[in-house]
């Protein structure tokens, strides 16, 4: 979810026109990532969006990490919910039924 837009022209000097967003992620991560220009100008605070977050290449360890859609609040909200859940009963399940950390998956590319 949205939490602050960073853009040129609001009280911030800036080198470029180029658009940031401070996005809190369902797992209470917060990140600045970019803003894709086609939808710069209509990101606000408190929208949910969905980020690219693909390797650059199929040889780069890089993601994109720019923001490249905005949901209805009734999509987003019923999707973030889900995620959030899924982190809470990760969190809470008892230290005994944890399994041992996995290497992570990687895309498939």
């Amino acid at each position: 979810m949205v939490q602050h837009v960073i853009s040129p022209g609001r009280g911030i000097m800036s080198s470029d026109a180029s658009v940031q967003a401070v996005v809190k992620m369902w797992d209470e991560n917060l990140l600045i990532l970019g803003v894709d220009k086609k939808i710069a100008k209509i990101v606000k605070k408190g929208d949910y969006v969905i980020a690219d977050y693909t390797p650059l290449s199929d040889v780069s360890a890089n993601r994109k990490l720019s923001l490249i859609k905005i949901l209805p609040v009734e999509a987003g909200s019923k999707i973030w919910a889900e995620f959030q859940d899924e982190y809470d009963r990760r969190r809470t399940r008892p230290a005994q039924q944890q399994q041992p950390p996995q290497q992570a998956l990687r895309y498939i590319r």
